[in-house]
């Protein structure tokens, strides 16, 4: 049986040279959540990431996996030009071609977050959003 995000968000994937991760959801807007605290556990231990901060992210895409590459590459930004890092994410509005959500986390401190990886970019290499039965999933490769 695979996997739905009631079990877990994620499973990370053998890749050679880049950061391969599978991701689960219910739904989209569960789909869209799980792949960014996917971002930010390749990241850094998303599990001990306390709520001190609340920022609003909105983009888009022509489709629903430019739309996913796109949210993730904010948040990615986010983290590389403000230091914030991410565990919690709320969707207030979300169709295949826009998201608006606000991100929950804090500063990322060196002394509390180990460092795991630091992502270069997000791609679109073998990626496909889809829905298997009553559940949604697909790949993300982070490039590092």
């Amino acid at each position: 049986m695979t996997p739905s995000a009631t079990d877990k968000k994620y499973v990370r994937l053998d890749h050679t040279g880049d950061i391969r991760v599978k991701v689960f959801g219910n739904s989209l807007h569960e789909l869209f959540e799980s792949s960014a605290y996917a971002l930010f556990d390749t990241i850094t231990d998303a599990s001990i990431i306390s709520a001190q901060l609340a920022e609003t992210v909105e983009v888009s895409g022509i489709d629903k996996e430019e739309l996913l590459v796109n949210w993730l590459a904010e948040l990615n930004y986010l983290f590389l030009t403000e230091s914030k890092i991410f565990n919690k994410f709320e969707i207030e509005h979300l169709t295949e071609r826009e998201i608006i959500a606000t991100a929950i986390g804090e500063k990322f401190n060196s002394y509390r977050h180990p460092m795991r990886a630091e992502i270069k970019a997000v791609t679109f290499h073998d990626l496909q959003i889809e829905k298997k039965g009553n559940h949604w999933e697909t790949k993300i490769v982070f490039d590092i």
